[in-house]
């Protein structure tokens, strides 16, 4: 498509809603809910090259945002702060029915045992069993995002230096954390 067909294109009303959500890293799930569209397909998207995926290795939690050339098209401003983040690992938190992601909210600075953090996190996600719990809990452990300690017989978890930083880049932990 010409760049004229291209402009006409993005001045289609949910098309600009669309592609401004983009202008933060988001996955279509993230934009399908904000936009209230139904089915977001984003080849077209890509293939117009109006945006990018951060992480395009990853089947589920991929995140997009706006390349330069729809930002110009659109008269927004550039994002230069969002490129150096991890983007798979925040993908992979994200890419669980958020199971990984409410388990990593209720995983702060405090020791717990995964009981309590399964108790916690029950509030957000019902579903989560003591297995599931446990097996979260191994993964986050796998991937340098939570620590953990026996004391007294009794194994405790707590979040690490690069979770916490990980974790703030995931703006679905920052709305439940409220």
């Amino acid at each position: 498509m010409e760049k004229r067909g291209v402009v006409e294109w993005i001045h289609q009303s949910k098309i600009n809603q669309i592609l401004v959500s983009f202008s933060v890293p988001k996955t279509p799930k993230q934009v399908e809910k904000e936009v209230r569209v139904r089915k977001l397909k984003m080849k077209p998207f890509v293939e117009k090259h109006l945006v990018k995926s951060l992480n395009p290795e990853a089947k589920k939690g991929r995140f997009y945002i706006l390349t330069n050339k729809a930002r110009k098209l659109l008269k927004l401003s550039n994002c230069k702060k969002v490129i150096n983040k991890d983007w798979d690992l925040i993908g992979w938190i994200m890419a669980s029915p958020k199971q990984r992601a409410v388990v990593s909210i209720v995983v702060d600075s405090t020791k717990r045992t995964s009981e309590e953090i399964r108790e916690r996190a029950s509030q957000l996600n019902p579903h989560l069993s003591r297995i599931s719990t446990k097996g979260i809990l191994k993964e986050l452990i796998s991937k340098g995002l939570i620590e953990t300690e026996m004391i007294e017989r009794k194994r405790y978890y707590w979040m690490s230096e690069k979770g916490r930083l990980i974790l703030d880049n995931v703006g679905w932990v920052n709305e439940n954390k409220k």
